[in-house]
């Protein structure tokens, strides 16, 4: 016959279990590496953001810069501020025209300013170009005297229009005259890390 375990008695202790131990435990007792920022700090001052300039030409830039392998801010930079200088020398001419929409002037008035006086009755719907002042265009590489230039150039003492319209300007002569061949730019190789020579037998 069969012995049945009785119901009452002490069984004997179930083996104790290690604890399972806590991931966010572990996580922070290994504390992360903390990056050295100390190049990006340096070269904030070297960045760029404009809004308003013609994506167009920002892409010829670029271009131009995977053309020549350098960084396409050195290629904004170049065209810039030969057109800059052009300008200094009175071979470019910018001339600011009041802007009816806007209290700054502008270097780019449109054509057909004339508006109609009911615009319900167009009977062909125009698709509006998208805003140029969305567009927001960064580059590296510039000099904080070429900024400063450009932001006085721009300003209410300068020609008093938008920076990124006065960018779009002085890149579109710029890039001109490189299409054209008198502005010439020739990259030259840049060192930048050293190697050992090994000498002897």
């Amino acid at each position: 016959m069969n012995q049945r375990r009785d119901p009452f008695e002490t069984a004997e202790p179930a083996p104790t279990v290690p604890a399972v131990p806590n991931l966010y435990d572990s996580l922070r007792v290994a504390a992360p590496r903390k990056r050295n920022r100390q190049w990006e700090k340096g070269q904030q001052s070297r960045k760029v953001v404009y809004r308003g300039i013609d994506p167009k030409l920002a892409l010829k830039v670029k271009a131009i810069a995977d053309d020549l392998l350098v960084p396409s801010g050195e290629v904004a930079c170049v065209v810039l501020d030969y057109a800059l200088r052009s300008y200094e020398r009175g071979d470019f001419d910018l001339h600011p025209r009041p802007n009816p929409e806007r209290m700054r002037m502008t270097l780019f008035p449109q054509s057909g300013a004339s508006h109609p006086i009911n615009r319900s009755q167009r009977t062909v719907k125009q698709k509006q170009p998208e805003a140029l002042w969305k567009v927001i265009t960064t580059w590296r590489g510039f000099s904080p005297e070429l900024k400063q230039e450009l932001a006085a150039l721009a300003s209410d003492d300068g020609l008093h229009v938008p920076i990124g319209e006065l960018i779009t300007a002085l890149l579109r002569f710029g890039l001109k005259a490189y299409e054209t061949g008198l502005l010439v730019l020739e990259p030259k190789p840049k060192s930048t890390t050293f190697t050992l020579a090994h000498k002897g037998k």
